[in-house]
């Protein structure tokens, strides 16, 4: 099992060089990790279209460590390093966007009408300005749901009582009738003995 990070640390660690780190007397286990999660960041980067899984099996694979801290490693990159999976996006979309800008001002000197259109439908759809932006859902925010304990049956809503003296009423009433009918059938419950044959506990 993995010990917890300062993150604030391994942020100001992750961009420092190793005689950096000896200096401020970085610890050989955290110093040992940074090399790890810079190996990591790197073959990402030149993967980008790889899965978590991939990573995880890359960490486990080049640097020997366990799945637990593999896991670890991999949220810490993450968290450092931002998901390259959604930074590859942004580059491209920022990559389209420098791309249809250049098309846009050839096709405007041209005088290309139905170009600089057809260039900014596109344009609009690969920065999605023409959809509504996704509300942030403030999940601190939700109000728990508080479960109140309550004796008063009168909750349950059965039809045909509208408050609880009557409800009890119709309780005590009904638990005085059928405790005094299951007493009255122990007692006069007629039985038979019945004597052991030697057959009891074989299959017939």
């Amino acid at each position: 099992m993995s010990l917890p990070v300062n993150i604030d640390d391994y942020s100001r660690y992750i961009v420092m060089t190793d005689e950096q780190l000896l200096a401020e007397h970085v610890g050989s286990h955290i110093l040992e990790r940074l090399h790890r999660l810079r190996g990591l960041y790197a073959y990402w980067l030149q993967f980008p279209d790889k899965f978590e899984r991939d990573i995880l099996q890359q960490d486990m694979a080049l640097f020997g460590v366990g799945r637990a801290q593999a896991y670890d490693d991999v949220r810490l990159v993450q968290i450092l390093l931002g998901n390259m999976q959604q930074a590859t996006r942004n580059f491209m979309r920022w990559k389209i966007n420098q791309d249809l800008e250049a098309d846009l001002k050839a096709a405007r000197r041209a005088a290309d009408h139905r170009a600089v259109a057809s260039l900014e439908k596109v344009r609009v759809m690969n920065n999605r300005t023409d959809k509504e932006d996704e509300p942030d859902t403030n999940y601190d925010r939700i109000p728990l749901f508080g479960v109140v304990m309550t004796s008063n049956p009168a909750v349950l809503k059965i039809e045909g009582y509208n408050n609880e003296a009557a409800l009890r009423k119709d309780i005590e009433k009904f638990n005085r009738k059928y405790s005094r009918e299951t007493e009255k059938d122990r007692e006069y419950t007629d039985y038979e003995e019945v004597e052991d044959d030697g057959t009891a506990g074989t299959d017939v």
